[in-house]
């Protein structure tokens, strides 16, 4: 799922930009309005890759990219950071663990953090992750379906 030579950069920004959650939210909007892409579609995507570019933001070193690519008839968005390191425990944070009581699942819902990978994993339909890239950084990686 790594950016090739056709993909499309979309956005880049490093630490000491401001506000570059908000900043792609508005290119990748439009670049996928561009494309044709349904309402539904759009604001899916646009919600999933805003929660990596803020996790990418927070918690990795720029620079930092979001590339767009088509393949087999989807739209596959990267958001590269600086940071080789995959998160640890990163599919477990996402993914709610079945056993879960009633009151667990609607306390983790009332934290104040924590929240984004479930977001992306649920507005993805758990078409998404993390790859090293061939230049030794990281790429979250998101199915616009």
């Amino acid at each position: 799922m790594i950016s090739e030579p056709s993909a499309t950069l979309v956005y880049r920004w490093t630490d000491h930009t401001i506000n570059p959650t908000g900043e792609v939210r508005s290119v990748l909007r439009r670049v996928l309005e561009d494309r044709g892409m349904s309402d539904d579609v759009i604001s899916d995507g646009v919600l999933a890759v805003s929660e990596l570019v803020a996790n990418a933001h927070e918690h990795a070193c720029g620079p930092y990219e979001v590339h767009l690519r088509s393949a087999a008839g989807r739209y596959i968005c990267e958001i590269h950071d600086g940071n080789p390191l995959l998160p640890p425990d990163l599919y477990l944070a996402a993914v709610p663990l079945p056993e879960a009581t009633a009151s667990e699942a609607v306390s983790g819902l009332l934290t104040e953090r924590g929240r984004g990978l479930h977001i992306v994993h649920e507005l993805t339909q758990g078409q998404w992750g993390f790859q090293v890239t061939y230049c030794g950084t990281k790429a979250a990686w998101v199915v616009l379906a």
